[in-house]
């Protein structure tokens, strides 16, 4: 793709591209996520101890099912502790820290990134713990703990050399781009004529849609109003009056005509019911632009 080859591939560290304010967030959030995940592995240590001399001083031969951690460890106060359990509120805690982390980069940098993705890309294997707790041996057990150095830099490892500030507009741009060309031969949805382009196919429809006849825009489309409100802002997260109207999950689209009077390069949007959508530029040039800076040229 012409469009997204001035995107060279560098390699690009956390420490090159993270901001002082992103790692003031990151760090208090590794501190407390530390902080709480060593405390459950000591609890982990104390009860597997605390289990195996209860079970030398009370267990007999005839002791079945336990009932020797029935005596003095198991409370009407509280559900039973088993080092299994606080094991499996680790692991969760690993993936709540990388939630966190990954949800703060998204907001901040406007990225798509998949935080289920960051998961298994860090390769988090389970704690395989001993049916009896007494029996764990945690002088063979390493304690996991995440940094966010590490997630930050599985993250930008896809980027190919971009920086997080680099990636949203390319996401925008490849996002943008898919939409705007068919997959099965690759040749291009959608035309410019002077100051207008028209998406052909597949932007829209009208129907029935929580219970109101209403138009409704494909996912599609709405990647290329988001280029579009970016075009125009010259930012990510500003919508135009109107643009957020059409991307809006919550409203009803009742009209197929929309107007952009306050805005400098958009003029109008129109929608047809056979699923197109007509984009109307203030001038030709803006619609070149558009279409050259977005769109592409070329699959």
């Amino acid at each position: 793709m012409d469009l997204l080859e001035k995107f060279s591939a560098v390699e690009i560290r956390p420490a090159d591209c993270m901001t002082e304010a992103d790692r003031q967030f990151c760090q208090h959030q590794q501190e407390a996520y530390q902080d709480a995940a060593e405390g459950f592995y000591q609890i982990a240590a104390l009860w597997t101890d605390i289990c195996s001399r209860q079970k030398k001083m009370l267990s007999g031969s005839e002791d079945q099912d336990d009932e020797w951690k029935r005596k003095y460890l198991v409370s009407e106060c509280w559900p039973e502790i088993t080092v299994g359990a606080i094991m499996e509120h680790i692991s969760l805690l690993h993936k709540e820290f990388i939630f966190t982390v990954v949800s703060y980069l998204n907001g901040t940098y406007h990225l798509t990134v998949d935080a289920n993705n960051v998961v298994s890309g860090l390769h988090l294997e389970k704690f395989c713990y001993a049916r009896y707790e007494e029996t764990v041996d945690w002088s063979i057990f390493t304690p996991v703990i995440l940094r966010y150095e590490d997630i930050a830099t599985l993250i930008l490892s896809w980027f190919d050399g971009r920086t997080f500030e680099e990636q949203a507009p390319y996401e925008l741009v490849e996002r943008c781009h898919l939409a705007a060309w068919r997959e099965h031969d690759h040749q291009a949805n959608f035309e410019q004529k002077r100051n207008l382009v028209k998406i052909l196919s597949g932007a829209c429809d009208y129907g029935y849609y929580r219970r109101s006849e209403q138009w409704h825009i494909h996912d599609g489309a709405k990647n290329i109003l988001k280029a579009l409100a970016h075009f125009e802002t010259g930012a990510f997260g500003q919508y135009p009056d109107g643009i957020d109207d059409l991307l809006s999950e919550e409203g009803c689209l009742w009209y197929d005509l929309w107007e952009f009077e306050d805005c400098k390069k958009l003029e109008k949007i129109k929608l047809f019911k056979n699923g197109r959508m007509d984009i109307r530029f203030t001038g030709e040039g803006y619609a070149r632009e558009f279409v050259s800076g977005y769109l592409g040229t070329v699959w």
